[in-house]
């Protein structure tokens, strides 16, 4: 008797722990969904109010920095946006996830914002959230294209269980970015590239970071850039390169051009060489606009 007892003990616990499991998906799920819903009719409504009551502390800031860094009204500039919030109704729930602070749903099917549906491709859709205060809140977007996956289009198409969840970029981090400093409005509205092929780059500019891996990143500068005093900050660190590949380090900051048409003005710039060893510990550079000034910089071997 006892030998058949604990069989059966395992395989009710097992039933109570999946049908635990899928109560607490479903209560996930829920829960994300009026969070985005939230969310999206905020957008629809162009309310402000309800936009930053539905948002994380972590977009909100970032998305008014860099809307006063581009030279547009916050929050006017939040709603004037061609593109629609997705809508979910029509597509295919593949997980509701949730990591520490951190959750997501993930979705297939033919992602919507703005366009005419027979037109667009099945693609991935995944919706980021965060907990604030202990409510879970709507993050962001990420539309991930399977244009060159037609065999894994197909097969979530054909209703087929997806084999990447497990993989790192289809789990949430488990802990939510800390809220940047809200940064002044600019004094002259920049933009910068840095050129970053062969190296790992971390590069700060009056407090605010940009990163870049063995690619090339164009950005705004967050805050702008001010007559006098500036503070930038640049750490490069070599990686692994094919034999007789060539390295490129470089750093342009630029001024907005003044009429449609023509290049911005460069006031910054800096290219490592790759003789010596390039190192300094002066951080503050003086930028009478629009004067081109040079940098040092520190390369980690």
């Amino acid at each position: 008797m006892s030998f058949s007892f604990f069989p059966i003990l395992l395989l009710a616990t097992l039933c109570l722990t999946l049908k635990n499991g899928l109560a607490q998906d479903t209560e996930l799920k829920s829960t994300l969904e009026s969070a985005y819903k939230h969310w999206s009719i905020a957008i629809e409504n162009k309310s402000p109010k309800a936009w930053a009551a539905a948002i994380t502390m972590y977009r909100q800031v970032t998305t008014r920095n860099l809307i006063v860094s581009q030279g547009s009204i916050f929050p006017k500039a939040v709603f004037e946006t061609t593109i629609s919030p997705a809508e979910t109704s029509n597509l295919r729930l593949l997980e509701a996830q949730a990591v520490g602070d951190t959750a997501h749903l993930l979705y297939f099917g033919k992602v919507n914002v703005g366009g005419e549906m027979a037109d667009i491709p099945d693609n991935l859709l995944m919706l980021k959230f965060f907990r604030d205060k202990g409510q879970w809140k709507f993050d962001s977007n990420k539309i991930i294209h399977l244009r060159s996956r037609p065999d894994l289009q197909e097969k979530l198409k054909q209703g087929g269980a997806p084999d990447f969840l497990d993989l790192p970029e289809f789990n949430p981090p488990g802990k939510a970015p800390t809220p940047p400093a809200i940064c002044s409005v600019p004094q002259y509205i920049s933009g910068g590239t840095i050129q970053s092929i062969g190296f790992e780059t971390e590069v700060q500019i009056n407090g605010f970071d940009y990163y870049v891996k063995d690619n090339v990143l164009k950005f705004f500068v967050i805050g702008g850039l001010n007559n006098g005093a500036n503070q930038i900050l640049l750490k490069a660190k070599k990686i692994d390169v094919p034999k007789g590949s060539d390295r490129a380090l470089e750093l342009d900051l630029f001024t907005k051009p003044s009429k449609p048409g023509i290049n911005g003005q460069r006031v910054f710039h800096y290219e490592y060489t790759g003789s010596g060893e390039p190192s300094s510990s002066r951080s503050t550079w003086e930028l009478s606009m629009p004067v081109t000034t040079e940098m040092n910089v520190i390369v980690a071997e």
